[in-house]
């Protein structure tokens, strides 16, 4: 945890709203906008949605071939989910161990400050 360190009044306070924000990632920016958790977990869910339309419109692309179309849109459909999964494995985290947890490989980009 390098530059996540939150105060333990803020995972207290802030934890369940910023947990939602894993996977919808407007939540924590409304409720707890104040919050370093809050924002932190905003950020990486904004990151997670990005990832699965990117995978979802690159794939979709890819479904249009013919013959393998139908290959490339079943993994296609299958890394939405298995993002989806990672997102909501980084919530459970947070709500019951209070670890926060950075995404995989994209986890370090920063688009909210």
């Amino acid at each position: 945890m390098d530059d996540r360190n939150f105060s333990a009044e803020d995972l207290a306070r802030n934890r369940t709203w910023a947990a939602l924000g894993y996977l919808v990632f407007f939540i924590p920016l409304i409720k707890c906008k104040n919050s370093p958790l809050g924002r932190y977990c905003a950020n990486q869910g904004l990151i997670l949605w990005i990832l699965i339309f990117l995978v979802g419109a690159l794939f979709g692309i890819l479904g249009g071939i013919p013959l393998l179309g139908w290959l490339f849109h079943l993994v296609g459909r299958l890394a939405c989910l298995a993002l989806l999964v990672v997102g909501l494995l980084c919530m459970v985290q947070l709500m019951t161990n209070d670890r926060v947890c950075e995404l995989p490989l994209v986890g370090f980009i920063r688009l909210l400050r």
